[in-house]
């Protein structure tokens, strides 16, 4: 999920978060520095932009996408004369009890 810089706000937990750039050192991600579980980023594609990882909404699961695009995670497009490398889907089904 993406959101313009002004639009997140963060509501508990703050005080936690810990940042890390790597690579070209473009992009900035912020991890909770607890648990370690990755928060968002601000995108290096678009510097006004943060991407979020949405498990971490109040009120939001990843099963509620019925199916979430993978990319390589290793070609950057800023790197890659703009292509976006999808290499699969991820498609998430509850399990019966």
């Amino acid at each position: 999920m993406s959101a313009a810089i002004d639009g997140l706000r963060i509501v508990r937990g703050g005080d936690l978060l810990t940042s890390y750039r790597f690579n070209a050192g473009e992009a900035q991600h912020f991890f909770c520095s607890k648990c370690g579980i990755y928060t968002h980023h601000q995108r290096r594609s678009n510097p006004k932009q943060y991407g979020i990882n949405v498990a971490c909404l109040e009120g939001v699961s990843p099963f509620d996408f019925a199916e979430v695009p993978v990319m390589d995670g290793v070609q950057h497009p800023s790197d890659n004369a703009g292509e976006v490398r999808r290499v699969g889907t991820l498609r998430y089904e509850r399990s019966e009890k």
